[in-house]
């Protein structure tokens, strides 16, 4: 079953993971078909736009999250402090949840206040409005494996009934063993994306207009891009690369072409289709 389709427009993209730190940086690395980032280093990033006591507690996770949120926004020109988000991961931060499982399973059951208030799944994107000091509501979806496709129709779902932009976020980290045993994640990758109402964006803007809809059934992913298989296939948000790729091509380039399919559930997907935009290569 296919249900009606939501007209949105991209305007804004953010990006972090092994070699690359923005999404400026993902378009030059697609150029050369992305051949040196698997021997790249990964630098953990770290957002100026904390204040330095928030920077100080937030692990990985959270910098994750507030540093491409920060980047999408800038990249859409939309108001930090005022657009409204929506976060997804599969696992929430599992160094946290590593961290406090190790601890009580020791006879003096202590834990650190900090890690604590840092393990709930919504914690980055607090950290999000403090960094902007935005009072807009902010969500979490958390659907395990399928997290980013739920997160993506929830924020599309956001742009179009508010009529106003919505940052969507999504991140998760590598894993260690035995949390590996739950979710094998190799690789970090973080990405935020800026969607608004495809009526709503100013002809001064860059955008790239797409068309989305929500179908239940037999479950059809779209493959990895060329060069990044090995990376997509390591985190449960890897399908966030296939849709940075799509927004990187020419619109006369035939890999922008079709449809792009996230899984958001069991039995059911998000289906993307780009459809034109103006600005956006530059």
């Amino acid at each position: 079953m296919i249900r009606p389709a939501l007209g949105v427009a991209i305007t804004g993209v953010g990006l972090w993971t092994r070699g690359l730190t923005s999404f400026a940086e993902f378009k030059a690395a697609r150029k050369s078909g992305f051949v040196d980032l698997a021997a790249s280093e990964f630098k953990p990033p770290k957002p100026a736009w904390l204040p330095a006591r928030e920077r100080r507690r937030a692990g990985l996770m959270i910098g994750l999250g507030v540093e491409v949120a920060h980047q999408a926004c800038e990249v859409a020109g939309v108001p930090k402090d005022a657009v409204p988000s929506v976060f997804s991961s599969a696992l929430g931060d599992t160094a946290v949840t590593e961290y406090m499982c190790r601890r009580l399973a020791q006879p003096a059951k202590v834990l650190s206040p900090t890690k604590f208030h840092n393990s709930v799944h919504n914690a980055a994107s607090g950290y999000w409005t403090i960094s902007a000091r935005n009072r807009s509501p902010s969500t979490f979806v958390g659907a395990f494996l399928e997290s980013f496709g739920a997160g993506l129709l929830e924020a599309a779902s956001q742009a179009v009934a508010a009529h106003g932009p919505v940052l969507y976020v999504a991140c998760d980290i590598a894993t260690k063993p035995p949390l590996t045993a739950v979710a094998d994640v190799r690789q970090t990758l973080g990405a935020a994306f800026v969607l608004e109402r495809e009526d709503g964006v100013a002809r001064d803007r860059r955008c790239l207009r797409a068309e989305l809809r929500f179908r239940t059934g037999p479950l059809q992913t779209t493959p990895f891009p060329a060069g990044l298989e090995w990376l997509g296939q390591a985190n449960p948000i890897g399908c966030a690369l296939t849709l940075a790729d799509r927004l990187a091509a020419s619109e006369t380039d035939p890999s922008r072409q079709g449809w792009l399919r996230f899984p958001a559930g069991p039995s059911c997907c998000v289906e993307l289709h780009l459809e034109g935009g103006r600005g956006w290569e530059d």
